[in-house]
């Protein structure tokens, strides 16, 4: 069908008897079984074709594009666009995205051509931004050619879209942010008359500019038109950011007036499968508490917030649905999608926000979204429109959250991966297809301020991706040492850092002291890397360090397997010597124990570096004070 016309497409269509779906999400939500996936928005950069924009996404073997680890795009489908290119205009980008090894694609629907746009003015000023006639019935008998009703023009738009694109789109998602709220009613408590948890949202008040009753009517023709043509998708509310919204949309029909009689006999929550939701820690109050101690907000603006931020809104949410039984015992509970979500690089928006920043960040989010069953991330977004320095204001900093660096000024392939995107094709490259393990990260009993997890896969191979808890505000430092051997018995592990999906260097470190601080580090299994028998000795290295954190004495073991001159030196994270131990001296072949002391270092993460025999082993020291 990738060159269908709408001619050929009408014929194919002509006295087609449908079998239209005689079921609801209260009835049924099918379990999402698909590898969680690495997404991302797409964008529009004008010097860039849609084929080379998946290029830089997902990578090109033929073209020797590594891409960015993307396995799933959000790209939209308007309907203004659709009317004017035709239908199939972007069959062939969605086949190329396939065959780049895309699946499970988000699209977003909506965005009427100005013929087919309600023409009513629900608040002064401001036409609606929804479809005309959605409330003529959606089907017909299929005399006019079509089995959908042709006056119902959002149907007839949706049954196309998903008829030609059904094979490259698993969730359709039904408008973007159809809740963008201009007023504190969307924020408001329950237990204040005006706001959108006790009244339906004024038109004038958010994106849609209609009753939210028609949102509804939205979502019940999507419902009905995108599971007859395609019972394997999933329609999906989003994304949004407000759980009041969300208890609208529960609490109110498609009724004109949102009552429920025999005609609209059930609520918004019978009309969609998944709920794609938006969240932008750094706006939405998460880096910052109150305090009535202070009687003002406290700032927590850390990255380890940020992230509890984007799981405190999914729980807040989910929280609206069981309410309103969506529990998987009333009726089916509903799968759940992140497609928008980041955090500046620019300390802009209340001083948050770096490199740094935005890689923890993002890889946090990404595995904290697969802990709490989030079936998708897409990132805002593919690539900056702009470069850091011209940032001035709040509303630029979106336009510099790219996974690439700016791609509206330069020619397709000069732009280069920002820290951000290099870390997110980090995390897919060594996670994708693994699935987050529960009982074993339960099982390995993480000390208090370690977090992460477990990641398994039919292999047998496990990926453990931890780091130390970020607690001061407008710092990610942290600093922890866990003892892996003694949670599972393994020797050693492949250490990889967050830039490893650049540099393809990793390492292999002594199980006993992982060293860990704000960055996440993956950590795999290797051929040795298997438990000890029982009788083994539980380390056998040439170089071991005890007590580790230190804050005074330290003893290092270091064997010398032949005669030579040693070297032993501390040094910081950029390699430079913060004191010499050892300087050049001969060593008879023996095992030594070193008694020296650190009293003299800064609290901080360094490496301890055995230079012997033309090789050199490592090994991470935490130094810390007591105060």
């Amino acid at each position: 069908m990738r060159h269908l016309n709408l001619t050929l497409f009408i014929f194919l269509c002509a006295n087609l008897v449908v079998a239209q779906v005689n079921y609801t999400a209260h009835d049924t939500v099918t379990a999402y079984t698909s590898p969680f996936g690495y997404g991302t928005n797409v964008g529009y950069y004008p010097n860039w074709s849609a084929q080379e924009l998946g290029d830089v996404a997902m990578g090109s073997e033929e073209k020797g594009i590594p891409g960015l680890g993307i396995t799933s795009m959000r790209p939209a489908l308007f309907e203004h666009f659709q009317e004017t290119w035709g239908y199939d205009f972007r069959v062939p980008t969605f086949e190329y995205y396939k065959s780049l090894g895309a699946f499970d694609n988000v699209v977003f629907v909506g965005y009427p051509s100005e013929e087919h746009r309600d023409t009513t003015f629900y608040c002064p000023n401001f036409q609606s931004e929804l479809f005309a006639n959605m409330y003529t019935p959606i089907w017909d008998d299929g005399t006019d050619g079509t089995p959908y009703n042709d006056e119902n023009y959002y149907a007839a738009y949706i049954y196309k879209t998903v008829t030609l694109y059904k094979e490259y789109v698993k969730f359709w998602e039904i408008w973007n942010e159809p809740d963008f709220s201009f007023t504190p009613n969307s924020t408001a408590q329950p237990d204040q008359p005006e706001s959108w948890w006790n009244v339906p949202p004024d038109p004038c008040n958010f994106d849609i500019h209609a009753p939210i009753f028609h949102y509804i009517r939205l979502l019940r023709i999507s419902y009905e038109v995108i599971k007859t043509v395609d019972p394997t998708a999933y329609v999906a509310i989003g994304g949004i950011g407000y759980p009041s919204f969300l208890d609208a949309v529960l609490r109110y029909t498609d009724h004109p007036e949102g009552i429920v009689n025999d005609t609209f006999p059930l609520t918004g929550g019978a009309y969609f499968d998944a709920l794609s939701y938006h969240t932008y820690p750094h706006i939405d109050n998460s880096l910052r508490q109150w305090s009535n101690q202070v009687w003002g907000f406290v700032n927590k603006r850390h990255t380890d917030a940020a992230v509890e931020g984007v799981i405190h809104l999914k729980n807040r949410m989910e929280t609206v649905l069981f309410e309103y039984g969506y529990d998987g015992a009333t009726y089916p509970e509903k799968e759940w999608i992140i497609t928008e979500c980041n955090v500046p690089r620019v300390p802009i928006n209340r001083g948050f926000g770096s490199d740094e920043v935005q890689r923890n960040f993002i890889i946090k989010a990404l595995i904290e979204s697969q802990k709490n069953g989030i079936q998708q991330f897409h990132v805002f977004t593919l690539g900056d429109k702009m470069e850091q320095e011209e940032v001035k204001n709040v509303y630029d900093e979106y336009e510099v959250m790219g996974l690439m660096d700016n791609m509206i000024d330069t020619k397709p392939f000069e732009a280069h991966p920002n820290d951000v995107g290099i870390a997110y094709k980090t995390t897919s490259d060594i996670l994708f297809g693994k699935r987050y393990n529960h009982d074993a990260t339960v099982a390995l009993k993480l000390p208090e301020g370690i977090k992460g997890g477990v990641f398994s896969d039919t292999t047998g191979r496990d990926a453990y991706v931890f780091w130390a808890a970020t607690q001061s505000d407008n710092s990610e430092e942290a600093l922890q040492i866990i003892d892996l051997f003694e949670m599972t018995g393994i020797k050693q592990f492949e250490k990889r850092t967050w830039n490893y999906s650049s540099t393809r260097l990793s390492e292999l470190v002594d199980a006993r002291y992982i060293t860990l601080t704000s960055a996440p580090i993956f950590l795999t299994t290797t051929a040795k890397g298997t438990p000890p028998n029982i009788n083994d000795d539980p380390i056998d290295a040439p170089l071991q360090i005890y007590p580790n954190p230190a804050s005074g004495n330290l003893n290092i073991v270091f064997k010398v397997e032949q005669d030579s001159d040693i070297d032993i030196v501390l040094v910081d994270p950029v390699g430079r010597i913060v004191k010499q131990f050892i300087d050049g001296e001969k060593f008879v072949t023996n095992q030594y124990v070193w008694t020296t002391d650190v009293e003299d270092v800064p609290q901080g993460l360094y490496y301890l570096k055995y230079y012997h025999n033309n090789q050199v082993n490592t090994v991470p020291l935490a130094v810390m004070r007591s105060y």
